[in-house]
């Protein structure tokens, strides 16, 4: 299997192309890879490549990435083209403040409301995660823990919220490939059964104060001082689906 220049020859074809018809589904593509860490930063995001990934014209590339580029999730360079953000210490550290001031918000109005079928949603986003832990599929896993910040956000009814947290979590996993650090982060997702538990009864002081300490120990658990080399090959990430 050979890669010529901007192509990806004989990974992408009829049969294992992701589905994308718009800009909008390449964008989705994009986020889900930065977001489930298929895409590391640094990674070189080549139009030709991605035109060949997806079957779609430069046209639908370009704004795909704009927009990723927009939401700090890209950047780009004159001459050079994108690549997927690389974000450095002190960045981090401000996502995760801020991460910390609007889920403390969004976790108070779910926990306020205490509604059953939020409630549900929430275990039911847990189950499945544990269950991918358990199947290996750590992939999948990391996605569905992001997830539930994401929807916990979803359920505090507030959209725009609930978007600076889907942003803020997409921007994490990069940060996570960046500067984690495994021994600090075995057990940060455990926080996510308590969570549901107080929001259920609707305790809410316990809440927020959880959902705090849960995004400061993630934060404790990166090795910030240590960022890691990336090296990366974009070669296959979107080779996968059949």
């Amino acid at each position: 299997m050979k890669q010529q220049k901007g192509r990806l020859v004989g990974v992408m074809n009829a049969r294992n192309r992701p589905k994308a018809k718009t800009a909008d589904d390449a964008y989705r593509h994009l986020f889900s890879a930065i977001v489930d860490q298929r895409l590391l930063p640094g990674t070189k995001l080549s139009e030709l490549a991605l035109m060949e990934a997806f079957g779609l014209p430069r046209r639908a590339v370009s704004a795909a990435l704009q927009r990723l580029a927009w939401e700090k999730l890209v950047v780009t360079f004159a001459n050079r083209g994108a690549y997927v953000a690389a974000p450095d210490a002190a960045e981090a550290r401000e996502i995760f403040a801020a991460r910390i001031a609007i889920e403390a918000g969004t976790t108070e109005a779910v926990a306020r409301a205490g509604d059953a079928a939020a409630i549900e949603a929430l275990s039911q986003n847990l189950l499945q995660e544990r269950a991918l832990r358990a199947q290996g599929r750590v992939r999948e896993a990391i996605h569905l823990s992001g997830g539930f910040h994401m929807l916990m956000a979803d359920l505090s009814g507030n959209r725009i919220l609930a978007e600076q947290v889907r942003l803020l979590v997409a921007r994490t996993s990069l940060i996570i490939n960046l500067f984690e650090n495994l021994t600090g982060l075995a057990c940060w997702h455990e926080h996510h059964e308590t969570l549901i538990r107080h929001c259920g009864e609707r305790e809410v002081e316990a809440a927020v104060a959880l959902m705090r300490h849960h995004i400061e120990e993630l934060q404790d658990g990166l090795a910030l001082d240590r960022r890691r080399p990336v090296a990366f090959d974009m070669l296959g990430v979107f080779g996968e689906t059949a």
